[in-house]
């Protein structure tokens, strides 16, 4: 049969999804996304469910950005745990969420993976000196991988998302195009929210017919980090009001949202 494994599957989940069996269809792409193959070693292993309560907003930030990316977050938790087996990773320091209607977000994770890692955190926590807990572990990871950022995580004057690297190419070439820079994009853009005169779309880079043509999971390769240097009195006023224009707009306001819908209003998408 003609193809690689992964195009023969990616066929295999539409197929699937045609005849209306969602559930297998959604355990072929989970396998597919990025890191996915780490899923299946939880076949040949015991594993258990890590349960983290967070707000609303961001549980369905980070399911738009999961959906675009079609990434795994089970597979992402498991890296999580390695990280901080192996190279004794842990967060920045400890974040206290934001206030708002509670949500969860259930991960599995190899039991013996998770003992190991359990086993390190009274160290790691009083070399920190502050608890380092799997919650946190877990969930900055995530965040950080589809470019959500977390409060106390990121450089006081530096935003940062996660996007499909042709949409990074399209945001550089088209600001060359016009002789712009991005700082000026966003620093104008910021203003604008945070007088009230401008408020962002929730997620309008994805829309349901964007989603209806995806074709698989984007691989690690196709995304990329978004990084620009901005005033950081100006990104420090966005950050202290995320909650008040959380509770405006009805979804979650972070500043990597932000900017990438500033920079997708200003300068277009690549052409499909």
């Amino acid at each position: 049969m003609a193809g690689s494994i992964r195009d023969r599957l990616t066929t295999a989940v539409g197929t699937l999804k045609e005849a209306g069996d969602y559930d297998s269809a959604a355990a072929v792409e989970s396998v597919l996304a990025p890191r996915g193959y780490l899923l299946l070693k939880q076949t040949r292993s015991s594993a258990s469910t890590l349960t983290i309560t967070i707000t609303k907003d961001l549980r369905q930030a980070l399911a738009d950005a999961g959906e675009e990316f079609g990434v795994v977050f089970s597979a992402l938790a498991e890296e999580a745990y390695r990280k901080v087996r192996d190279e004794e990773w842990v967060p920045s320091g400890p974040v206290r969420g934001p206030g708002g209607p509670k949500a969860v977000l259930n991960v599995s994770v190899d039991d013996e993976l998770r003992r190991e890692v359990r086993d390190m955190l009274p160290r790691l926590s009083q070399e920190a000196g502050f608890s380092v807990s799997e919650g946190n572990i877990v969930l900055t990871h995530i965040c950080d991988e589809v470019g959500i950022e977390r409060p106390n995580t990121a450089d006081e004057d530096m935003l940062y998302t996660r996007v499909p690297k042709t949409l990074l190419q399209h945001f550089q070439t088209e600001a060359a195009r016009q002789g712009l820079e991005l700082r000026q994009i966003l620093e104008d853009g910021m203003r604008a929210l945070l007088d009230g005169s401008w408020l962002p779309e929730r997620h309008p880079y994805f829309t349901a017919e964007k989603r209806g043509k995806r074709k698989g999971p984007m691989s690690e390769s196709d995304r990329d980090n978004l990084r620009v240097r901005v005033d950081k009195t100006l990104l420090a006023e966005l950050r202290s009001r995320q909650d008040e224009l959380s509770e405006r707009a009805g979804f979650l306001v972070h500043p990597g949202l932000v900017m990438r819908a500033l920079l997708t209003e200003r300068l277009g998408t690549p052409a499909v």
